[in-house]
């Protein structure tokens, strides 16, 4: 079963650049990954100290093995010392059922 990831982290202030100089190496390798569907940091339009990290897994043991691999290991050295605090949700993502359009609305 597939896994959705979804983390939202605050930085230190003025420490957004310093990420944003790093995070790239770390998407790149990750979506490079067997099983990796989807991996992407988005920072705040709104607060330029929050961050948000979307990512979409096969399965489970894809992403136990991503957050072994060297880059990723690397990239979370790195991004510590950065960070305020951090939160991360895992969910199932099941094939409910098939929508051709979106519903009318009115």
């Amino acid at each position: 079963m597939a896994v959705v990831v979804a983390v939202k982290y605050r930085l230190k202030p003025g420490k957004r650049d310093e990420l944003l100089s790093f995070v790239m190496d770390n998407v790149v390798n990750t979506r490079n990954e067997p099983g990796n569907l989807a991996y992407s940091h988005y920072p705040s339009i709104e607060d330029e100290q929050e961050m948000f990290v979307y990512e979409l897994w096969e399965e489970q043991k894809n992403l136990d093995d991503h957050i072994r691999m060297p880059h990723y290991v690397e990239f979370a050295h790195k991004r510590k010392p950065l960070l305020e605090w951090w939160e991360a949700q895992i969910y199932e993502a099941r094939f409910i059922q098939e929508v051709k359009k979106a519903p009318v609305v009115g």
